[in-house]
């Protein structure tokens, strides 16, 4: 199985402010659901909480998070990483989704990062993708920029793979 982490970052490394998203690009938003389809997607309690809708349809919602009651529709609740990880041992390919304590715990057992670089800061950020460390990691597909036309930003869309 390969573990991947999903985000749009910031220059800053911000990936989000007040429980919602840093930044808001709707062609983001559209690579992320096309990528994370039909896979499951891992991710912390506060990250599936301010999903809009819930659970992410099409796709097998894994929740970590250490309250012993909490409980959701359409998810499988666990208590650790290894927990979520051993639930997708028979998949292709995980998401790791955030936030940005879920990062932190995975980044060191991820085999690739789907990244879009925004091309901005988020001043008033609270949460923040880990450091990218460029000796552990190599930029084997990266997009032209574009710009999102309903906020302005300029973005890319890069993929990483763990150096061997």
């Amino acid at each position: 199985m390969t573990l991947t982490l999903i985000a749009a970052v910031g220059l800053d490394g911000a990936i989000g402010r007040r429980g919602r998203l840093a930044f808001h690009i709707s062609d983001d938003l559209r690579h992320f659901k096309q990528l994370t389809m039909g896979c499951p997607v891992i991710m912390g309690r506060k990250t599936f909480e301010s999903l809009p809708k819930g659970a992410l349809p099409g796709r097998r919602n894994i929740v970590v998070t250490r309250r012993p009651d909490f409980r959701a529709e359409n998810t499988e609740v666990v208590h650790s990483i290894d927990e979520a990880i051993t639930l997708c041992e028979q998949a292709d390919r995980a998401f790791i989704i955030g936030g940005a304590e879920i990062y932190s715990q995975t980044i060191g057992r991820a085999d690739a990062l789907e990244l879009t670089f925004v091309d901005a800061r988020c001043p008033d950020a609270d949460s923040f993708f880990p450091e990218v460390d460029p000796a552990q990691w190599e930029m084997t597909a990266e997009g032209p920029s574009a710009v999102d036309p309903g906020s302005g930003l300029t973005y890319r869309f890069a993929t990483l793979r763990r150096r061997a």
